[in-house]
């Protein structure tokens, strides 16, 4: 029988934030990941300055260079939103935390070797191609169902599950029968294009528009070596792969930027909804929790929650204490600024 202290789902920077705090802790944890590591993931790879104090705090050190890109600093004075006859203005992307100031030089990374270098850095055990499908409790011991790549299912014992497993989480869904817990939610559509000429756009910033005839959030396009990476969203109905080709023609005729081949395209779901951290054994952490900051920040949150969550664990075992409710203190600071941000919210169109 395979058992363990503690099973993750989720590879990204909560799952990983996780198991680095139990390892540290001395407890057995393993991390499974329905896909295949490293794996490309949507987000703009940038590493705002409340990550990399979490990253330095938590994991001792920030990603080696190979992680980085080119311009591999983005300053936040270089977030510049367009409005029309009104040229740009500075965008807000971070706020401080609790009067805490963050660094304003944000680090431009490979999402997919980021999040590779964090899982390698924890030290924990992980099953990559390995999907959960379920869960249930028999005494005190998760039961869990997970099938492989090859489809042959597999059973794993815990005795804490941890769900980082992203906005549309599993782990929820078999906690509430449904990984909805309502607030707004849009779909983004995040594509990579060679180009041979940025117009009237600066290299080492990150550009952000408001149109709504493109999309019902921003869209915005900053460079990461010899790609640009172009971004769009909107409710669910909009048909974003036509937003994406006004975008392009948007940014053709009114800045002279010139596209070449398309390298790949991503997508994925944003919730902005109340955080909830679990029920029993079982934590969510990370986007799987609601838990994300300004305009859609969401690794800060995940490296914060899913360390949190792994200290909560272990002193849970160590000491007898209740896992959840260790796992609420620990977190307070962190859900009020996720409340904070949703109040300062600048993201839809």
């Amino acid at each position: 029988m395979e058992e363990y202290q503690v099973i993750i789902v989720g590879a990204g920077p909560a799952g990983a934030s996780c198991a680095k705090a139990l390892r540290s802790e001395g407890i057995d944890a393993l991390i499974i990941e329905k896909d295949e590591v490293p794996r490309h993931k949507i987000c703009s790879g940038i590493l705002f300055g409340q990550t990399q104090v979490l990253l330095e705090q938590y994991f001792g050190k920030l990603p080696p260079k190979e992680m980085y890109c080119e311009p591999k600093i983005i300053k936040a004075a270089s977030i510049l939103e367009w409005k029309r006859n009104k040229d740009f203005s500075s965008y807000l992307w971070e706020i401080p935390k609790n009067g805490h100031v963050f660094p304003e030089e944000y680090l431009n990374v490979w999402r997919k070797d980021f999040d590779a270098w964090l899982l390698n850095e924890t030290g924990a055990p992980y099953k990559d191609n390995c999907m959960f499908t379920g869960c249930s409790l028999h005494n005190s011991t998760l039961k869990l169902e997970v099938s492989l790549k090859n489809k042959e299912k597999q059973v794993l014992h815990c005795s804490y599950l941890v769900g980082a497993d992203g906005v549309n989480s599993p782990v929820k869904k078999a906690l509430n029968g449904t990984s909805d817990q309502g607030g707004n939610e849009v779909v983004i559509y995040q594509t990579y294009y060679r180009f041979s000429d940025m117009g009237n756009l600066k290299d080492a910033h990150w550009y952000v528009f408001f149109e709504p005839q493109i999309g019902d959030i921003l869209s915005c396009v900053h460079r990461k070596d010899e790609l640009l990476t172009l971004c769009v969203g909107g409710f669910k109905g909009r048909n974003l792969k036509e937003s994406m080709e006004l975008f392009k023609n948007f940014l053709a005729e009114t800045f002279h930027v010139v596209l070449g081949d398309r390298e790949r395209g991503e997508g994925c779901i944003i919730r902005q909804a109340p955080p909830f951290l679990g029920k029993g054994q079982v934590l969510l952490t990370g986007e799987a929790a609601g838990m994300m900051y300004l305009n859609g920040e969401g690794i800060s949150a995940a490296l914060d929650s899913g360390y949190q969550a792994g200290l909560a664990i272990a002193q849970g075992i160590k000491k007898g204490d209740d896992v959840l409710e260790l796992y609420r203190s620990k977190t307070e600071e962190i859900v009020n600024h996720v409340q904070l941000c949703s109040r300062k919210l600048h993201f839809f169109a």
